[in-house]
């Protein structure tokens, strides 16, 4: 060491400790971690510093800093720690039961379930609590909107209602997107119409939608059901009303928001030999008249394996959306970080030969979709084969989630109820590496052994499965376990469970009703 440099040190280690502490609050994670591990004085400052502790401990659990809590740091770090170990212990404080309404539409999103009234044209939401962040349970209801709700979505950290209205009868029947906020269900003051209105004139009787927000905008993917079946996928900004992008063609299956700009599409071409894709678009490319897929220059295509049999159906979940955070009137002290999320894509197949239907999962991480997109810079429609995607930055799981109860993925983590377990028992599995890395550090030590198994090896799809033409082997980090849910008081079992930040939500159909557990 020459003599500059011992200056240099010997002056660092005479600075308060308070001082260091200000000089590595400024450093990323990654530089703190190895200051840690530089000295005894290092060491010290980072390990009695709160802030820093708490800066740790945001990153391992994939947290981002809430903005409208009033707790200080220190009382931060200990919600933290404790949220953190309930959930490595799958340790959950509350439980409760909500019954459930006469409407045929609802929604889990932002830690908000609301359920869509018949009788009295309205909603019914009840804010699930969360003890470690001091989140309350709370219910209102939202009565009368002067129309039946076809269909509707939530965005708690806007506080907007989307509801869908059916407005006349085939061949003149529109569809009315209407803006409501989510606490009294009045016109929104930040869109500048209260609602748009579609055409659905064509459009045939059975028909569903796909609604998703996303900041400024909303898509809505309407869906035909029948032998001459077809779908439109309308992208709006709600606050000034402006159609982004209008796309209507019989290949497309299901599509999630990747950035405010970008779209994850599904697509399964009816009449050709072209494997299933997960196309990734921008909607600022797009013109707003109508356009066929074939025509649409999306940034990458990702292709499935090859395939021997015939796709039914595809439906994408990813929440929350990129651009949500917990509203100011939930006071949190962190929330999932959303730069870490996973998309989880369902596909229902039927393999040539083969009576049986079968359904396949398949999780993507968002690193794995950006790192296409960034590879497609310069060049568009660029396919990506599966061997160049798929096995690294992916997991199939042969297994079938609900057809109805769909908000099984949160952030990182996805559910699955087993109906061979009475419906008492799901299946939990948790793709953040971090955790799954302090698991592996923990069953080092005397701490008890955690109720979590490491997924850290390539995984075969199961054998059972003859969808595809060669097997299929997948590998995503992360980690797995099985939670006992509350027992079913009724003879009908639970059915399906769903997942949001802070809760796994339990539905029973035969029941009439939800139950919940929550942290």
């Amino acid at each position: 060491m020459d003599t500059d440099q011992q200056g240099n040190v010997e002056a660092a280690f005479s600075l308060p400790n308070e001082l260091i502490a200000i000089v590595f609050d400024e450093l990323d994670i990654v530089s703190l971690l190895r200051c840690k591990q530089v000295c005894q004085l290092f060491r010290s400052v980072i390990t009695t510093n709160a802030q820093l502790l708490y800066k740790v401990e945001l990153f391992f659990g994939r947290f981002e800093n809430g903005r409208h809590c009033n707790l200080d740091t220190a009382g931060r770090l200990r919600a933290c720690r404790q949220y953190q170990q309930a959930w490595n212990n799958l340790a959950f404080p509350d439980s409760q039961i909500i019954s459930m309404q006469g409407g045929l539409s609802w929604e889990l999103s932002g830690g908000v379930l609301c359920q869509a009234m018949r009788s009295r044209l309205g909603l019914v939401c009840t804010q699930l609590p969360c003890k470690f962040k001091d989140i309350p349970e709370r219910e209102w209801t939202i009565n009368d909107f002067g129309f039946e709700i076809r269909d509707f979505t939530i965005d708690t950290s806007q506080d907007l209602i989307v509801a869908l209205e059916i407005v006349g009868a085939i061949p003149n029947q529109t569809c009315n997107v209407h803006l409501r906020t989510l606490m009294t269900g009045e016109h929104h003051p930040m869109a500048t119409m209260s609602f748009v209105t579609h055409l659905l004139s064509d459009m045939h009787e059975e028909l569903t939608f796909l609604i998703q927000v996303c900041g400024s905008r909303i898509a809505i993917l309407y869906q035909e059901h029948g032998d001459d079946s077809n779908s439109r996928l309308v992208v709006w900004d709600w606050k000034s009303g402006q159609q982004k992008l209008f796309i209507q063609d019989t290949d497309l299956q299901s599509f999630s928001f990747v950035t405010e700009d970008l779209l994850l599409v599904g697509v399964v071409a009816a009449e050709s030999d072209e494997m299933p894709r997960l196309d990734i678009l921008s909607i600022d490319s797009f013109r707003e008249e109508t356009e066929e897929y074939k025509d649409v220059s999306y940034i990458c295509g990702l292709e499935y394996p090859k395939m021997k049999a015939d796709v039914l159906d595809m439906l994408i979940r990813s929440d929350p959306t990129p651009g949500w955070s917990p509203p100011q009137t939930v006071q949190t002290p962190f929330f999932s970080a959303r730069s870490d999320r996973i998309f989880t894509i369902t596909m229902r197949v039927s393999p040539a030969g083969n009576s049986n239907e079968e359904c396949t999962v398949l999780i993507v991480a968002l690193s794995t979709i950006m790192a296409q997109v960034e590879l497609s810079r310069n060049t568009q429609k660029r396919i990506v084969p599966w061997t160049q995607w798929g096995p690294n930055g992916s997991y199939m799981l042969l297994r079938s989630p609900s057809d109805s109860w769909v908000c099984y993925v949160y952030g990182m983590k996805f559910i699955q109820l087993l109906p061979w377990k009475k419906g008492n028992t799901a299946r939990v599995y948790d793709f953040n590496t971090y955790a799954a890395r302090r698991d592996v550090q923990n069953e080092q030590t005397t701490e008890p052994k955690l109720l979590w198994r490491r997924l850290g090896m390539p995984q075969p799809l199961n054998s059972r499965c003859s969808a595809f033409v060669e097997e299929v082997t997948t590998y995503l980090p992360g980690r797995v376990a099985t939670v006992e849910v509350m027992s079913s008081d009724s003879p009908c079992d639970w059915e399906a469970a769903m997942i949001g930040e802070d809760n796994i939500v339990l539905v029973s159909s035969g029941a009439r009703k939800y139950g919940y557990i929550a942290m």
